[in-house]
């Protein structure tokens, strides 16, 4: 029964991103008939898709705080490209995503074409370029998201946060949001960490379709009640994973010091 569902979620799921894909496209093309705003026609459309993509998988979001408004910085943990859902329905904004995320089915060619910000993080050189994009594309219609962990983790702690991607936020002492996010199922014998979350050397399209078998996804993402700001990129790094280890409840328990 859980093939079949994963089955019917797996081509909902690319109706659905192609057809509003497809249509964003078409809307794109003509939004100078109506002399409307690129951004906000972005934002609209993907939001609808997360929230249609939400549905089919059946993810039940528990928002905790409040959301900010644009222009923003969020910095938040990364547990699964699930994370994806939950902020886009609660924001207008871009991520900062590996680069190999374009080589997805589907979503790869969708992400490049929403104006997700990519960053090959082997190669130090790619920083500035990405660092130039987030100050471009931080405005009064968008806020730009990033996971300074700079990878996806099973949920047992917040991994140390990097701090290259905050130089905008320190050189112009830009006050920062936060949040963090956690998952968990219904059915005990299929635990978030190992269904959810992707880490490791799970490979992406074996884990989706794993991941759809599931009847249901528990999503809490919880928003800072204050803003960081700090001229040491390093610092504002460091207190903002303090503040997101704070408010993290975590999925699997381990003893860990990130600092010590």
């Amino acid at each position: 029964m859980s093939n079949v569902r994963a089955a019917i979620r797996s081509a909902g799921f690319i109706v659905v991103t192609v057809g509003l894909y497809s249509i964003y496209l078409l809307g794109r093309s003509l939004l100078f008939l109506v002399n409307a705003n690129p951004t906000t026609w972005r934002t609209k459309m993907v939001r609808r898709w997360a929230k249609a993509c939400g549905a089919i998988i059946q993810l039940d979001t528990k928002i905790e705080g409040t959301p900010p408004d644009p222009p923003f910085l969020l910095v938040s943990n990364h547990l699964s490209y699930v994370d994806i859902l939950p902020f886009f329905v609660a924001m207008d904004c871009v991520f900062v995503a590996k680069s190999d995320v374009k080589s997805w089915p589907v979503l790869g060619r969708m992400a490049a074409g929403i104006n997700i910000i990519f960053i090959d993080r082997e190669t130090k050189r790619d920083i500035p370029r990405v660092n130039r994009l987030i100050e471009k594309n931080i405005n009064s219609h968008q806020g730009i998201v990033i996971f300074p962990e700079g990878t996806t983790t099973k949920g047992d702690q917040i991994k140390k946060f990097n701090s290259s991607l905050l130089e905008y936020a320190a050189s112009r002492n830009f006050p920062v949001s936060y949040s963090s996010i956690t998952y968990c199922t219904t059915d005990p014998d299929k635990p978030a960490h190992e269904w959810v979350c992707w880490w490791g050397d799970m490979t992406f399209v074996s884990h989706f379709f794993n991941m759809l078998k599931l009847s249901s996804i528990q999503a809490t993402v919880r928003f800072g009640e204050d803003k960081i700001q700090d001229k040491d990129r390093k610092q504002l790094a460091k207190s903002l994973h303090e503040r997101v280890q704070q408010q993290f409840t975590p999925i699997v328990k381990e003893n860990y010091d990130i600092y010590g």
